[in-house]
């Protein structure tokens, strides 16, 4: 009688779960890593410790930080923002500011609530939490594109005639401050075009 064979995993089926893994963790300990160094950065800053070193934070951010003052600042104003819990979040999953503002509603402190789920923070749930936080965004485009109020016929006119009027203003100065007969009578030409577009009867 012949043994039943018992499926086995490739090995590179293997070494890539394994590698994944590995990249979540280091994506965790990354997200860690860069609000522990906003929050050094933000004391160094407000604190003002850097003067003994330099008359000005920008002049103590390049060659003491090996950063730019513009990206200090950006990270400093990052954390006063949303808090630690936004680098640790983009690092598992790839977030913008702009799309964690979207979601940061569902955030708590360890964890992302979806669908009434709490979701942890914690690398072996990335793939969870990337799902979690595309329906997040789903809704949020949906709800921002439900809100908009519908345009009216009224204001669709004001602002094609507000538009037309800066397109006339600009070809009278344009014309004025023309110096040769032959453009000049290529801008009447291009506003003529635009006056008979005007007069067409619709179909």
């Amino acid at each position: 009688m012949n043994e039943p064979q018992i499926p086995t995993v490739p090995r590179e089926a293997l070494d890539l779960g394994r590698l994944l893994g590995q990249r979540r963790a280091f994506a965790a300990v990354a997200g860690r890593c860069t609000a522990a160094h906003a929050q050094l950065l933000r004391r160094i800053h407000d604190e003002k410790l850097y003067l003994p070193h330099a008359a000005t934070w920008e002049e103590f951010c390049g060659p003491n930080l090996a950063i730019s003052r513009r990206h200090a600042d950006r990270l400093i104003s990052l954390l006063n923002r949303f808090g630690p819990i936004y680098f640790e979040l983009s690092q598992l999953v790839g977030l913008s500011p702009e799309e964690y503002l979207a979601i940061e509603p569902a955030v708590r402190e360890h964890s992302l609530l979806v669908n009434g789920e709490a979701v942890s923070l914690i690398p072996d749930n990335a793939p969870k939490l990337l799902e979690a936080v595309g329906q997040l965004l789903h809704k949020s485009r949906h709800a921002k594109h439900r809100a908009l109020p519908p345009e009216t016929l009224r204001a669709r006119v004001a602002d094609l005639t507000r538009r037309g009027r800066a397109i006339a203003n600009q070809l009278v100065a344009l014309y004025n401050s023309c110096h040769s007969e032959r453009d000049r009578e290529l801008i009447l030409e291009a506003a003529t075009e635009l006056r008979m577009i005007l007069m067409q009867p619709g179909d």
